[in-house]
């Protein structure tokens, strides 16, 4: 088989079981949110993500370094193994000294017994890492997928089984470290790398070099990525973080499932496009993101309370409420997303870094402020934060590149207002009973159907050029005129 297809097929086994491990974890979230209360669902949700902060210092760096590098070193894959079992092992002292303690004082005992029994993931990564990287390196994603698959599954199993006896916030625990254990415990025993001993320690700075960058990086998308869970789970309490976890979690789903596999195949191909083109190559990319992925977001926050009454049950409905809320960022989700990939493909990393620092400010500052007003205006705070980072970020990008806002406004509002539309008349019909359903489940449906019908019947009616523009892009056809014509908006 050739490099290429090597590489096709390894991609495809890597995004098979991504999706499996999304479907089965969302699966096990909804049901340990039924079996949970809100108090204990949020002490579990604050705790994992602690220790998944932890984590980064494990998973991050060292294992891409053996991946890139052209030959593989028996001593050199030893020396990083030896350091990650240092590192995982220390992080794993630090959860007990320091996350122990504060979880203690500032939650509970049980929050405190949560955390000390996640140390054991660290350092299942830890004894994982290399050995998956070996496994990567020979192309042999079918059997990483299939460890990882089996450990969600088994973990999920382990999870719903033991909430059904009874062990509350214990079930969730039990499943993680299950399926961090059985993953790791296959991929060694897979593996054809055995660590020895090592002596020389020359290859230590390169190590160290080639991982701090990816930490720091790492560190600044973590913190911004989560910059409004870190502030309701600090002030409002666990409770609170409840809602909003459970409010995020369909819109973390669609991005693993939608952004992150695209986003792959963006950087790929956006190396390979010519400096003439590359605005061209952007647009065909948001273009494409924005005609199925907007929808979706817009039609999550459009059904949101049946939605979130089906799959978590009544207790949540205030998560509804949020969920709609968090779906007005969806054209800044697309118009940004791909920025740094842009940048990277264009040798500018230092320049995308700048893009990971605004998004950490301006996520934590805005708000931080909205902090006095509760949680729904955390939340709008976080919303409005997305639309000023989008703003700054493609400032950096028109210095730099040449590519301003509106090469991303261009080729998407037409996407942004028919979906807003479906959204708003949607969440209308829902809010005031306009369909006098009786069954939530056919509530659902039926509000699904019609919003599918309002987003179709705007793009044919008013924007049918930029449509067929970006369904010809799909299918690999020339367009008559290089650039679609847009009608005005109604």
């Amino acid at each position: 088989m050739s490099l290429k297809a090597k590489s096709v097929t390894g991609a495809f086994f890597n995004l098979s079981a991504n999706g499996f491990a999304q479907l089965i974890n969302f699966v096990v979230y909804a049901i340990m949110a039924r079996l949970l209360g809100v108090e204990e669902f949020g002490l579990v949700a604050i705790c994992l993500m602690v220790v998944d902060f932890c984590n980064l210092f494990v998973t991050v760096g060292i294992s891409q370094n053996l991946i890139q590098r052209d030959k593989w070193d028996d001593e050199f894959a030893s020396l990083s193994f030896w350091i990650l079992i240092a590192v995982s092992g220390a992080i794993a002292v630090l959860i007990f000294l320091i996350a122990v303690p504060i979880a203690y004082f500032s939650y509970s005992e049980l929050a405190a017994q949560l955390i000390a029994a996640l140390a054991i993931i660290p350092v299942a990564n830890g004894f994982r890492l290399v050995h998956k990287a070996k496994l990567e390196r020979e192309f042999e994603n079918k059997k990483l997928a299939a460890y990882d698959m089996a450990g969600v599954l088994i973990g999920g199993v382990v999870s719903v089984v033991t909430a059904l006896q009874g062990f509350g916030a214990w079930a969730i625990i039990f499943g993680k470290v299950i399926q961090s254990v059985i993953s790791t415990a296959l991929t060694c025993y897979k593996s054809s790398f055995s660590p020895h001993k090592v002596h020389d320690t020359r290859h230590l700075p390169e190590i160290i070099r080639f991982a701090k960058p990816l930490i720091a990086m790492s560190f600044i998308n973590f913190f911004s990525a989560r910059s409004s869970n870190i502030i309701i789970a600090s002030f409002l309490g666990a409770a609170t973080f409840a809602y909003a976890s459970v409010a995020k979690q369909g819109f973390s789903v669609i991005n693993n499932l939608t952004f992150q596999p695209l986003n792959r195949i963006a950087l790929a191909s956006l190396a390979r496009v010519q400096e003439n083109r590359l605005n061209l190559a952007f647009h065909r990319i948001v273009s494409l993101t924005a005609l199925f992925v907007i929808p979706v977001y817009f039609g999550i926050g459009a059904v949101a309370h049946p939605f979130i009454e089906i799959v978590f049950g009544e207790k949540w409905e205030q998560s509804a409420y949020l969920l709609s809320i968090l779906a007005l960022i969806a054209p800044t989700q697309v118009m940004a997303y791909y920025l740094p990939n842009l940048l990277i493909s264009r040798g500018l990393p230092e320049q995308a870094f700048t893009l990971n620092i605004i998004n950490l400010v301006v996520n934590l500052l805005i708000p931080l402020i909205m902090v006095p007003w509760g949680l729904v205006a955390v939340i709008i705070g976080w919303v409005i934060a997305n639309y000023v980072t989008v703003i700054m970020k493609f400032a950096v990008v028109k210095k730099h590149m040449g590519i301003g806002l509106m090469a991303a406004l261009k080729p998407t509002w037409p996407f942004s207002i028919a979906g807003f539309v479906m959204f708003a008349s949607v969440l209308y019909l829902e809010r005031f009973n306009s369909l006098a359903l009786d069954n939530v489940f056919l509530e659902l449906v039926a509000l699904v159907v019609i919003g599918t019908v309002i987003y179709a019947g705007l793009l044919l009616i008013f924007y049918r050029k930029p449509t067929l523009a970006t369904l010809n892009e799909l299918k690999g056809t020339k367009l008559k005129t290089p650039k679609p014509v847009y009608p005005e908006q109604p």
